[in-house]
């Protein structure tokens, strides 16, 4: 079996150490602000911050994106993971699309989620490193989610499924990344 061949740009030309430092502070907020929910707030608990508009509400995502199939925390692990390597390895080979910084939140963020996943959340105490809670119903597996918005009821939701800041990172990099990049078909002079 032939291993692909490593693109030719230098890694650390293309992932400077200004770019990992940002990422792992990203990494850093999203899990100081899922702990900090974690030790302040019960499990399904709403805070009311701007009326029913905006409310802190701790969930937990044991599924996919907007919380479609849950009670699959070990394939979205493994869908998490293999997103990161593809990503790592797509930006590598293709340093020049899109914005720099529109992939470092999106790295961020899905490092902030993979990195959720290892840990077991005990609401109003911490969590702990492990993969399947010992007690279901007081300990959880899923990604911690606690910023939740009210929606339009006839837009698919009646609130927007809760969010985090790896979430919120994600979705920023994504725009700033589809703003950025060239879509000039390849066949085109550039």
């Amino acid at each position: 079996m032939q291993f692909p061949k490593l693109p030719e740009t230098p890694f650390f030309e293309v992932y400077k150490p200004r770019y990992i430092l940002f990422v792992l502070f990203g990494l850093f907020l999203d899990l100081l602000s899922k702990a900090l929910i974690i030790q302040k707030m019960h499990a399904y608990e709403s805070i009311p911050i701007w009326g029913d508009f905006f409310r802190l509400s701790l969930t937990f995502n044991t599924g996919f994106v907007f919380g479609l199939f849950q009670n699959n925390a070990l394939p979205s692990l493994f869908a998490t993971g293999f997103a990161i390597i593809f990503l790592i390895f797509y930006r590598w080979s293709n340093d020049g699309i899109g914005n720099p910084w529109g992939w470092n939140l999106v790295m961020a963020g899905a490092f902030g989620n993979f990195t959720d996943k290892f840990f077991v959340k005990i609401p109003g105490q911490g969590f702990r490193f492990g993969f399947s809670p010992e007690r279901p119903g007081l300990e959880f597996i899923g990604v911690v989610d606690f910023l939740d918005f009210e929606w339009p009821d006839f837009l698919l939701f009646e609130r927007w499924p809760a969010f985090n800041v790896a979430d919120s990172c994600v979705s920023i990099g994504i725009v700033i990344l589809l703003l950025t990049m060239d879509w000039k078909e390849d066949g085109e002079a550039r």
